[in-house]
């Protein structure tokens, strides 16, 4: 059955602040989705007078450089992440365990991309299904990834890059009309003594409307002890976490690079100009004046494509006429032409300069010296393992949130016994080419040989993400496993 409803206009952000956030973050979002066209368009007209934007023709999305560059940065989830924990957590992280069927590391991959190109994005986490009557679904967990320019939040003044409020906007279906209608999703826990969960009406100037709770979670505002999310310890807990590209210290980091959103529609605005000229100005266009052509017989088509032709073949001998109202001499010529290849050039080095101004280190952003190889913004392999180096420690400390409140979900709501503390997630590096490999094992084993380093800085060398008790524990393993299954 189609659906022939309309969306509603989204609400107004409730302060300027947030609503220039808002639209910056929904521009990145829009780019890193394909879902920017229009963005295109209006960067055309910007750029051209409606005349020449109609010459100009179809407009070019085959490349964007903010989507380019993030997708081959965020490598941290290629493989899944070990976790570990003194306890026993194989119930959340095991073959079967409700992290692992969740998907919530396969969906990372996606949510770490989102993250560097917005500079920040929101996962929400909680127990499917809700309802004791749903028996669709086996009960377990359930993932959401959120983007902020659908989020209004604040932070205690002493951790201000750790959300204590969450007032999300959705879309929900309203039981009487039958049409989408914009809700927030409130969850406060400021007052840890009367935290709050509730939905409520979203006006269209974005200010709270009344109370919907009991329509869409069966039963009315959940305050105080009603409060469904917390700790072994009784403690509330927002069941979302904030997942930031750069720890800065504050909830949003909105307009950090923003050259490389703003550039990569430049960028396109290029690009359409360049298939312009290979489709309309890379040949000579030749001329004449004062001459006419003998034999040209009317092509009719219709008024605007009416027009004089006459077939021509390599042995062709064209006669012309010379014009009796011309004053002096005839002409024949050409005009000179674009050179695609010098164009495209020039593009891609515009791209490059748009990435490495927004930060992107040159030293990891290659590009091909040949143009006709394609768009040339690529990530060297050392690039991508140090971007894997340098994100790991902001996205860890997300992560490890995550899991520990997890725990808590699947404790409170699925009779598990996890511990709620103390998780570590290691990443898994990119693979070594078989010369790299080598070069790095002759490289350690000189260095232990000659006392410049010890067997723990050997195990860190060839895994940067162990700190040096991990690198122990390690070592302790591998002996006790040779000595165990001595061949």
């Amino acid at each position: 059955m189609q659906n022939d409803y309309t969306i509603p206009a989204k609400p107004q952000a409730p302060t300027n602040t947030d609503d220039e956030r808002w639209k910056h973050s929904a521009l990145r979002r829009r780019l890193l989705t394909g879902l920017w066209e229009q963005d295109l368009e209006n960067e055309l007209l910007r750029h051209l007078p409606t005349d020449r934007r109609e010459a100009l023709g179809p407009s070019d999305m085959s490349s964007c450089a903010i989507e380019q560059v993030t997708r081959q940065l965020a490598m941290l989830y290629h493989s899944d992440p070990n976790v570990s924990n003194e306890g026993d957590i194989s119930a959340l992280v095991g073959r079967d365990g409700y992290v692992t069927k969740s998907g919530y590391f396969q969906l990372m991959q996606r949510i770490q991309q989102m993250t560097l190109g917005i500079r920040e994005m929101f996962v929400r986490v909680d127990v499917a299904p809700h309802h004791a009557g749903d028996v669709a679904r086996v009960p377990g967990l359930s993932f959401r990834s959120v983007s902020p320019d659908f989020v209004i939040a604040s932070a205690s003044p002493d951790a201000p890059d750790v959300p204590l409020y969450y007032q999300e906007l959705r879309l929900r279906m309203d039981p009487e009309s039958g049409e989408p209608i914009w809700v927030w999703d409130i969850l406060d826990i400021r007052d840890k003594n009367n935290p709050l969960f509730g939905m409520f009406e979203a006006t269209p100037s974005g200010a709270i409307g009344k109370d919907m709770s009991e329509v869409y979670m069966g039963h009315e505002t959940m305050r105080g002890d009603a409060y469904p999310y917390r700790s072994r310890d009784g403690d509330p807990f927002l069941p979302v976490v904030l997942y930031h590209a750069e720890k800065t210290g504050q909830l949003f980091n909105a307009f950090d690079a923003a050259q490389l959103a703003y550039g990569s529609l430049t960028a396109a605005v290029l690009f359409s100009f360049y298939v312009h000229c290979v489709r309309d100005n890379s040949w000579p266009q030749k001329y004449v004046a004062g001459l006419h052509v003998s034999g040209l017989s009317q092509v009719e088509n219709d008024l605007t494509g009416r027009r004089s032709a006459i077939s021509t073949d390599p042995s062709s001998i064209l006669m012309f006429q010379t014009d009796p109202d011309m004053q002096g001499q005839p002409l024949i010529g050409s005009f000179s032409y674009a050179d695609p290849e010098k164009l495209l050039e020039s593009i891609s080095k515009y791209e490059y300069r748009v990435a490495t101004a927004a930060g992107i280190s040159s030293e990891v952003l290659r590009q091909s010296g040949d143009p006709r190889s394609g768009y040339a913004l690529s990530i060297s392999r050392d690039g991508q393992r140090e971007a894997q180096r340098r994100y790991a420690p902001v996205f860890r400390r997300a992560d490890e949130e995550m899991l520990a409140k997890c725990a808590m979900l699947c404790n409170r709501f699925l009779g598990a016994n996890l511990p709620e503390s103390g998780y570590r997630v290691v990443y898994t590096p990119l693979g070594l080419s078989p010369e790299e490999m080598r070069a790095q094992r002759e490289d350690i084993i000189q260095k232990l040989s000659a006392g410049l380093i010890s067997p723990v800085d050997a195990m860190q060398m060839l895994n940067p993400d162990l700190d040096p008790i991990e690198a122990k524990q390690q070592l302790e393993r591998i002996r006790a496993e040779r000595a165990q299954y001595t061949i």
